[in-house]
């Protein structure tokens, strides 16, 4: 092999090697250790000015599976903010907004594979729910206080999701309303 080549292959590894430094720095900076930390640096980023940051009202967090979700209010809107845990920290993976209405639900794949179901629960029967059916399948509830709530579904099981049938039930298991 020539001097010209070699120096050529040594040029070449050591930008390899630069752009992999700063690649992982960068990854580091943007992670966080802790999900509080993560939305904190969340709500800094995404809501900057100050009377924006005294809108957030009630706040959740629910752990479920890798993933922890931090559910909150902003003004009329409830919003919900994944993070998961990466080998440098905690890092925003899904952000979703929705009026408090109730009126439909958004689906997303995250990157496992995973398919995420959720909406807020409708504002006129949020007291009235004890279970939600996704498809026959229990969603989770989570309530931020007494007037707001969303539902949430994590479905590692692809099949049976083309149509989806969302059903609100009562304590007793009567159908409240369905979507």
């Amino acid at each position: 092999m020539g001097k010209s080549k070699k120096v050529t292959l040594i040029i070449g590894a050591t930008i390899i090697l630069i752009y992999a430094i700063f690649a992982i720095a960068d990854t580091v900076s943007q992670s966080s250790k802790t999900v509080d930390e993560a939305f904190e640096r969340y709500i800094n980023s995404e809501f900057k000015t100050e009377v924006v940051q005294k809108e957030i009202g009630d706040k959740k967090f629910y752990r479920k599976g890798h993933s922890t979700f931090v559910i909150f209010e902003v003004s009329d809107k409830v919003s919900i903010v994944q993070f998961e845990k990466e080998v440098f920290g905690w890092k925003r993976t899904y952000y979703s907004d929705n009026r408090n209405e109730g009126d439909s639900y958004s689906t997303v794949v995250d990157g496992n594979g995973d398919i995420l179901l959720h909406a807020v629960i409708p504002r006129n029967i949020v007291n009235e729910i004890k279970t939600i059916k996704v498809n026959g399948h229990d969603a989770d509830i989570i309530m931020l206080n007494d007037k707001t709530g969303i539902w949430l579904m994590m479905n590692e099981n692809k099949d049976n999701f083309n149509n989806i049938k969302i059903s609100f039930l009562d304590e007793v298991g009567n159908v409240i309303a369905e979507m």
